[in-house]
């Protein structure tokens, strides 16, 4: 009898998820995934400005996407602020896409990649003093590729 109770249970339990997930909307309506947010309702455009307006919405798919495009424009053009800023963001939502782009361009930081070696080391200070972890190796491979005058400037500014 304790079984039949919880196979029960279970169907019960997984015809709930099947009806939540049946009464979401796919990111390519025009509706929000999350679902704490389904009743809000936002319309983007149907052109080149949907993936913003998706990520502005807080798409966590979108705001990925749009990461990792600033990510490889900032591979060819040194300037990983935009990237930077992705990954922040949607780390900050707990999002492990987020996550792993924030540490791909901290790699590319430690690596020496960004045009600007002072505002690089002032990033992973600022995201280290807010609680990542892996971060004191890297910002000693960039301390090596710095100049003493810029690593004096980068640490003023970090305030160390």
């Amino acid at each position: 009898m304790v079984i039949d109770e919880m196979v029960c249970a279970k169907r019960t339990a997984l015809a709930g998820v099947a009806i939540a997930l049946a009464l979401m909307q796919f990111p390519w309506s025009g509706q929000l995934i999350d679902p704490v947010h389904a009743q809000e309702e936002v319309r983007c455009p149907e052109d080149d400005g949907w993936l913003e307006c998706r990520a502005a919405a807080g798409d966590p798919l979108a705001m990925y996407r749009l990461g990792r495009t600033e990510y490889e424009k900032a591979r060819e053009d040194g300037d990983f602020t935009e990237a930077l800023q992705m990954g922040r963001k949607l780390a900050a939502t707990g999002d492990k896409n987020g996550e792993r782009l924030l540490k791909m361009v901290h790699l590319q930081l430690s690596w020496g990649h960004n045009k600007d070696y002072v505002q690089a080391y002032v990033w992973m200070v600022e995201d280290r003093n807010s609680g990542i972890d892996y971060l004191d190796k890297l910002i000693n491979n960039l301390s090596e590729k710095m100049t003493p005058q810029q690593l004096a400037e980068a640490k003023q500014l970090a305030g160390q």
